[in-house]
């Protein structure tokens, strides 16, 4: 019962900060992770189980197979193949909360297991009957139990006390603990293998972090800034005097895509098109400690480590569409402009 009893508390804690991940910051194939997690506690649980049912190993006590008591029903191989549904299910549903499917009912079980450890653990363990039911032999014979104290005393005495022994063929127990839990731990593994590759490798991404088409090259005048808010970045078409002011040696006209985040704080950074400074009006500002840029993103003030950060931007030459590769980030520098791809 201490084992149960230290198990269902560690097991409900990780269900409840599963939910609390999925609410806070829900990701793409949720289930499938959170089915990783109930696979992982369901060979942990069956381990444990099994220790206790196999008892000692052979070579501290020897297997008699005749003698062993069969090994009663688990749930463990049950929750086990649950979880392993469930990622296979959540390797191919996207939706982002899908993981409270796994976690609410592993809240539930874990809590109502907690709580019926507490109360049996309270409880007064009863006396054993001693004597029990009559027993019939495989020939006919009823026999009746008597205590062990009566046949210590009878015994004592000199009474002659015999044992008859019926033998029953059953396939051991440890054997068959054996034959399902590695295959349980097999498919197991297999399956956080597949929600592990997933998440190292996820599949249709859309969003920040994946190719965005930000329109055709045609759409956007020399001089111009556009918020593209899927990417989270300016799309800027750099002017021949914007370029070469920003720099004069190696600066050219072209599409830069600037990370709107600050490099000092992450704050996002709008442009403020009536902000002066340095006699020129246009910049952009971080709103929350200064930092200003020129429309090519070049730290000119404010105490951010660098220039705005740049995605890779590529347009297409025979249709003109621009593609950006939010998930291709490379730091800002003072010769931003020396990056803008021609359209």
């Amino acid at each position: 019962m201490t084992g149960r009893l230290s198990v269902w508390p560690a097991v409900f804690g990780i269900a409840l900060a599963m939910i609390l991940v999925t609410v806070v910051e829900p990701v793409t194939h949720s289930l499938a992770y959170a089915s990783s997690a109930v696979v992982l506690i369901a060979l942990l649980g069956w381990i444990l189980e099994a220790r206790d049912v196999a008892g000692p190993p052979p070579e501290v006590e020897p297997e008699h197979e005749e003698e062993e008591t069969p090994p009663g029903l688990t749930y463990w191989p049950f929750v086990l193949a649950l979880g392993i549904v469930g990622i296979a299910v959540g390797l191919l549903w996207a939706w982002e909360y899908s993981a409270l499917i796994a976690a609410i009912p592993l809240a539930l079980s874990s809590s109502a297991g907690w709580m019926s450890a507490v109360q049996q653990d309270a409880e007064s363990t009863p006396a054993p009957d001693q004597t029990g039911p009559a027993i019939v032999t495989a020939s006919g014979k009823i026999l009746t139990p008597v205590s062990d104290q009566v046949l210590t005393t009878q015994a004592a005495g000199g009474a002659a006390i015999a044992l008859e022994r019926t033998e029953v063929r059953q396939v051991s127990r440890r054997g068959l603990l054996r034959l399902t839990f590695w295959t349980g731990l097999l498919a197991g593994l297999g399956a956080i293998a597949g929600a592990t590759i997933d998440m190292l490798y996820p599949r249709g991404i859309t969003g920040f972090g994946s190719l965005i088409a930000a329109g055709n090259a045609s759409q956007f005048s020399p001089g111009t800034r556009t918020e593209i808010n899927a990417g989270k970045f300016w799309l800027v078409h750099l002017s021949d005097e914007q370029a070469r002011i920003s720099d004069p040696e190696n600066g050219k006209a072209g599409f830069l895509a600037l990370w709107w985040k600050c490099p000092h704080l992450g704050c996002t950074i709008p442009f403020r098109a009536n902000h002066t400074f340095a006699e020129r009006r246009g910049w952009f500002l971080c709103p929350c400690h200064g930092s200003t840029y020129d429309n090519a993103g070049v730290r000119v003030f404010g105490p951010a480590p660098r220039s705005m950060d740049r995605m890779e931007v590529m347009i297409d030459s025979d249709s003109g569409r621009i593609s950006v590769n939010t998930g291709a980030i490379s730091k800002g520098t003072t010769d931003n402009a020396k990056f803008a791809v021609e359209g």
